[in-house]
């Protein structure tokens, strides 16, 4: 218990640094050329800097340094682990840096993986051993080396490729590094417990400056860090002892990005495009096109995640009624927000449900109304859906007869005086009008006043 309680303090050090951190590194990043800069595949108009994941490293390692005495009864094997981990990390950081800063080819940044996680598993990190929930401990012997490479790699490019939306990659990692918290509680693996507490709470400090407002980014060295550490500490925690329990969550936990890569391999392939080629069909790209707003793209795919998460470690876990339970809360979630998105759909386009439900899943490549060739961009996709949505408001409003409006007198007049001086028409945006309203999209209540406004306008002229 006490151990549990150190591995909590750990996590609030690693927030709290990484909190600290997070805004002198993005003027630096600024400074030096870490920004991500405006283009049709991004929703900012400015440059935003791709330092968060390099804060992130730096707590998280931090955080284990500090603990390293609290580690000092558990096995040297793994506390050797966790040092080869931390060096890896380092070289995963380099690298994403150097991508951040110019903008290496795919395959050049595959080899580099290969060859950094190749050192890492001969450095001692690797699987030898593997137990499924029901059944006996199989040893891996040879297979055990590419296994891990590959497994290392591959957790690596799934988080880096679905990081494309404020909170995404650093929330799935988040419930990922809690999953594996939970596994090494159950189990008193210590490393594990202290690992992932330390990566949920410098996730944590990075969130807080990430989701809603996008005030900076992972970067290519904080998504691809991210993923190599999970893979690490899921190898970590994978003892003979522990039925691979470890192992299972992590890859329950990624279920969502490793959809995704394959969906856009295969998607690629289908229409003779290489299969590192950009693109935006993404699931949450999906999610947006489907009438969600980014926000709520990324809150239905934290809620995936957990269900998938729970599910695993409820299958595999002491006390897994309560996880599958707690998944199951998540399923609801994300059930309400698809059907309610659904109804506004019925009511302000012509879509066949099945038709998007396919879309959704991967097995379509477009929606059923757009032309073949057509892939919007992502600041494009947001301003569609704002205009569905004002659709969809004023279509209720006409059939009730009674005004939508908000609460709180003097906020609503101040967004009202707002509303007026950049007027968001949707049926003719224009460029200023569609930057205030991908701003305004930030934050829902800030959205549904001016909505109300323009509404309000239009019944009085």
């Amino acid at each position: 218990m006490a151990s549990i309680l150190y591995a909590l303090a750990t996590a609030g050090m690693a927030g709290g640094l990484s909190w600290l951190l997070m805004l002198p590194a993005s003027k630096l990043g600024l400074k030096l050329g870490l920004a991500d800069l405006p283009s049709s595949r991004r929703v900012r108009a400015r440059p935003v800097p791709t330092t968060g994941g390099i804060v992130i490293f730096v707590a998280f390692a931090a955080a284990m340094v500090a603990s390293g005495y609290l580690l000092s009864g558990a096995s040297p094997e793994l506390v050797q682990k966790v040092r080869i981990l931390l060096l890896g990390g380092s070289a995963i950081v380099i690298l994403g840096m150097i991508d951040d800063r110019v903008n290496l080819r795919p395959q050049t940044k595959l080899i580099a993986q290969t060859i950094i996680a190749a050192a890492v598993v001969a450095g001692g990190v690797g699987m030898t051993h593997i137990r499924f929930v029901v059944g006996p401990t199989h040893d891996l012997g040879w297979i055990g080396f590419p296994l891990t490479v590959f497994w290392f790699v591959a957790f690596i490019n799934a988080l880096n490729l679905i990081d494309g939306l404020d909170g995404l990659a650093g929330g799935i990692a988040g419930i990922a590094a809690l999953g594996l918290f939970a596994v090494g509680a159950v189990n008193g693996n210590a490393p594990l417990f202290f690992m992932a507490a330390g990566l949920l709470g410098a996730t944590g400090g990075f969130l807080i400056h990430n989701f809603g407002s996008g005030n900076v980014y992972l970067g290519d060295a904080g998504s691809m860090t991210l993923g190599f550490l999970l893979a690490g500490g899921a190898v970590v925690g994978a003892r003979s002892d522990a039925a691979s329990t470890a192992l299972l969550v992590a890859a329950a936990c990624m279920g969502v990005p490793i959809f995704d890569v394959v969906t856009s391999i295969l998607r690629r392939w289908r229409s003779g495009r290489g299969i590192m080629t950009p693109d935006r069909s993404h699931v949450h790209h999906r999610l947006i096109r489907f009438g969600l707003s980014p926000r709520r793209a990324v809150i239905v795919l934290w809620g995936v995640t957990i269900f998938f998460g729970g599910q695993m470690l409820g299958l595999s876990a002491v006390h897994g009624v309560v996880y599958v339970l707690l998944s199951y809360v998540a399923a609801m979630v994300v059930g309400n927000v698809l059907l309610t998105q659904r109804r506004k759909n019925m009511r302000t386009t012509e879509r066949d449900i099945r038709e998007e439900m396919l879309y959704l899943m991967g097995a379509r490549d477009r929606v059923g109304d757009e032309e073949p060739n057509e892939e919007p961009g992502l600041r494009a996709m947001i301003v569609e859906q704002i205009r569905r949505e004002a659709r969809y408001r004023r279509m209720v409003q006409a059939e009730s007869g009674v005004p939508l409006r908000g609460t709180g007198a003097a906020r609503r007049e101040a967004l009202v005086v707002r509303a007026t001086r950049e007027s968001v028409r949707s049926a003719e945006a224009s460029d200023s009008t569609r930057e205030f309203a991908l701003d305004a999209e930030a934050s829902d209540s800030t959205r549904e006043f001016a909505l109300d406004a323009e509404a309000e306008s239009t019944r009085r002229n």
